[in-house]
């Protein structure tokens, strides 16, 4: 296996972690599949447990993976996006271009995130064909593509979370409102910032088939703000797969020893969801 740091961005530490496996004529597997994993942490840092323990996963069953560290606060910036789209697009199109080298497949390419990585997944999955996109980055669309997208717990309705957040104190609300204040450089949070970094306003048939976790007492992503993105893929004719379990809160991971910190991570049922992620992207590739 080959692994490199690659460094996306002169002014910051973004960087993509490559974790490439070996080919070998002893093994009947041509080009592969590959996985672009956004860890969460709230766009304040990215999370080691939504990282490499993913990536070895992957790998295990023949991906090639990737871990992007996207732009985040302890990098020393007051606002992140829309960098970390770009910062996104740069991995994705590194990826398509060294498709020959890296043995992968062009058209098997699958972006994976968690929470706010999860937020970057999907803003990243409604917008990967807008002209701004590609003349930004001075590439042609179709190297930005994603093939499918798996998002695990993640936020893709701020204005619905804003409404739930609001009439509630503690722990997730002051998250949700640091998390925010972040993403869009500001304390002073408006409705019309809040609609511009909720993917469920972008869906449209361009949108790559979708797989979606949660659990349905997550109280830092509310399942209500999830539920309208699945309602925009429905009425965009989205292909999509929506699990809700029914206890485990927030930030499993693979929710197993692997991955977790404290014991409560570790939620058998909910580790299914790997599973059943890896049989759904099989089902889209053959």
């Amino acid at each position: 296996m080959k692994t490199e740091v690659i460094h996306l961005r002169e002014d910051r530490p973004v960087t993509l972690t490559t974790y490439i496996l070996d080919s070998s004529q002893e093994i009947l597997w041509g080009k592969r599949p590959a996985v672009v994993i956004c860890p969460g942490g709230a766009f304040l840092f990215t999370s080691d447990r939504e990282a490499e323990p993913v990536a070895l996963v992957f790998l295990g069953e023949g991906y090639h993976a990737f871990i992007l560290r996207y732009t985040t606060a302890n990098m020393g910036v007051k606002k992140v996006y829309p960098d970390i789209l770009y910062d996104l697009a740069s991995a994705v199109s590194l990826i398509r271009q060294n498709a020959e080298r890296w043995n992968i497949d062009p058209n098997k390419i699958v972006i994976v995130g968690f929470s706010a990585g999860g937020a970057l997944a999907s803003l990243y999955s409604v917008h990967w064909h807008r002209e701004w996109l590609s003349s930004s980055m001075n590439v042609p669309e179709e190297l930005l593509k994603p093939s499918a997208v798996i998002l695990a717990y993640p936020g893709v309705d701020y204005v619905t979370m804003y409404e739930i957040f609001k009439n509630r104190s503690g722990a997730s609300a002051e998250m949700f409102l640091k998390s925010t204040s972040v993403t869009v450089g500001s304390e002073d949070i408006s409705v019309e910032m809040l609609k511009e970094i909720s993917a469920v306003n972008y869906v449209d048939s361009n949108t790559p088939p979708t797989f979606i976790w949660t659990t349905a007492d997550d109280e830092y992503v509310p399942v209500e703000s999830i539920i309208t993105y699945v309602q925009a893929l429905t009425r965009h004719k989205v292909p999509f797969e929506f699990h809700v379990f029914e206890k485990g809160g927030h930030g499993l991971s693979l929710a197993d020893k692997t991955t977790a910190k404290i014991p409560e991570q570790i939620n058998p049922s909910v580790a299914e969801w790997i599973k059943l992620a890896l049989d759904w992207l099989e089902r889209h590739f053959v």
